[in-house]
């Protein structure tokens, strides 16, 4: 049961941090393009 238990709150962490990564990565080149066609 704990190793159930632990292997679900693994998961659970991988995931929230892979979406922050994803999110952050996204922002980051949005930002990133806006100020590409603000300099061209």
């Amino acid at each position: 049961m704990f190793t159930l238990l632990a292997i679900l709150a693994t998961v659970s962490v991988a995931g929230i941090a892979g979406s922050i990564v994803v999110s952050a990565r996204d922002g980051y080149g949005r930002r990133h393009k806006e100020t590409f066609a603000r300099t061209v």
